[in-house]
């Protein structure tokens, strides 16, 4: 998702950097996953290529390519960085708001601008003919029946989805699928500026962070006040003992990992049933996965704010390159898959087994398309960060 503020990019904060990024390449993985290996997201043994597929589907192992989870950890942090600096630092009334101001001019612009140009990314696969998804489904026997040939070309249909389809209708992303988090991220974004500019400096927003828990815990948009919540509690110095610090990372692990197959006759069984029960007793209808997720998310980044041993982990440069590029690889890696990915596998599965064609396919796929990604988080993902000020400043100035 995208980067950190340019004005977080300090020593210590690089972790949260690091651990974006992980969540991003968890996606990429998840999406290989599901298109090559579907029986270890359905369980369906029918269409499982080795034994091993419906067994790691339900076990923590799912936790590397579980996409569910690594897009709440992305909503959890991008509550905490949206406010955290406003949170930590004493401004005073005229700089509060500004920066309030300044953060949300600048949101839609520099969200839009990358996520846009994916899209045409994806238009101009179509038009070329370099779509190869139909051509494996007989092999990989993957649910994902998605025939990119079908979509309306166009370009007046291609614009719109680009620039408001993905911000404003929840449902409308069928030429980049992954833009269903951006409605999410752009709104959810307002959310926490609202949320500070209404309670940020009231004594008593704890009530207000209970009421829109209840109000927003079957969505999506939780994850981003629990985000927020942590970076208010960041000047509060609570667990700090090792063994407790240990034991909330193993829950949140624990929670993250919930599977996408059945959560019955296993180890997440007390996920499903506690759920259950809540929505039982409020007459919700809590997913016991999203839910489980995003816990599990403000569960590991609550700790990791908390753990110096865990902050230098994610600090380990290969991750906060990730991390660098994670906006830009979340978001052009699915149409990479359907694309390069999808044709080079065509080619191969003739002349090696099934897992060694998908290897060779994943292994030789990543070197392109972190090139790809190097060069669209400096030029396109910079370049909306440079035209989001732009605006703010043409907007903001007498």
């Amino acid at each position: 998702m995208d980067k950190l503020n340019d004005n977080m990019r300090e020593g210590k904060l690089l972790y949260l950097d690091g651990i974006r990024g992980l969540a991003a390449f968890v996606v990429v993985i998840s999406h290989y996953i599901q298109v090559f290996y579907p029986a270890a997201l359905n369980g369906n043994p029918q269409q499982a290529h080795w034994k091993w597929d419906t067994w790691y589907g339900h076990s923590p192992i799912n936790l590397f390519y579980n996409g569910q989870f690594a897009v709440c950890m992305f909503f959890v942090l991008s509550g905490y960085v949206l406010s955290v600096k406003i949170f930590q630092k004493r401004l005073d009334r005229e700089t509060f708001y500004y920066s309030l101001q300044s953060s949300a001019i600048r949101r839609y612009v520099r969200l839009a601008v990358p996520a846009a140009v994916s899209v045409m990314f994806v238009y101009l696969a179509i038009i070329t003919n370099s779509v190869h998804l139909q051509d494996i489904w007989g092999s990989t026997w993957t649910d994902m029946k998605k025939n990119y040939y079908e979509l309306d070309t166009n370009l007046y249909t291609v614009i719109k989805a680009a620039v408001f389809d993905p911000f404003f209708r929840f449902q409308a992303h069928p030429y980049n699928p992954v833009l269903w988090t951006m409605s999410y991220e752009l709104l959810g974004s307002y959310l926490i500026f609202g949320f500070i500019a209404l309670f940020g400096r009231a004594k008593k927003r704890w009530i207000v962070y209970g009421i829109l828990s209840v109000v927003l815990i079957q969505t999506y948009f939780v994850a981003f006040l629990w985000g927020m919540l942590l970076a208010d509690l960041l000047k509060y110095k609570w667990i700090q003992g090792k063994t407790i610090k240990v034991s909330v990372l193993l829950m949140g692990i624990y929670l993250g990992s919930a599977p996408y197959t059945s959560l019955t006759d296993n180890m997440y069984e007390p996920i499903e049933v506690w759920t259950n029960l809540i929505n039982l007793w409020i007459q919700f209808h809590i997913d016991p996965r999203r839910l489980a997720h995003t816990l599990g998310a403000a569960m590991i980044l609550f700790v990791l704010l908390r753990s110096a041993l865990l902050q230098r982990v994610f600090e380990w440069k290969p991750f906060v390159y990730l991390g660098q590029v994670s906006f830009s690889l979340y978001l052009i890696h699915f149409t990479f898959l359907n694309t390069f990915s999808a044709f080079l596998f065509s080619k191969v599965i003739g002349n090696l087994s099934y897992n060694m064609a998908f290897a060779l396919t994943f292994l030789v796929s990543m070197v392109p398309m972190f090139i790809l990604s190097h060069y669209y988080a400096k030029y396109i993902d910079q370049g909306a960060i440079k035209l989001a000020r732009m605006v703010e400043k043409k907007m903001t100035t007498p």
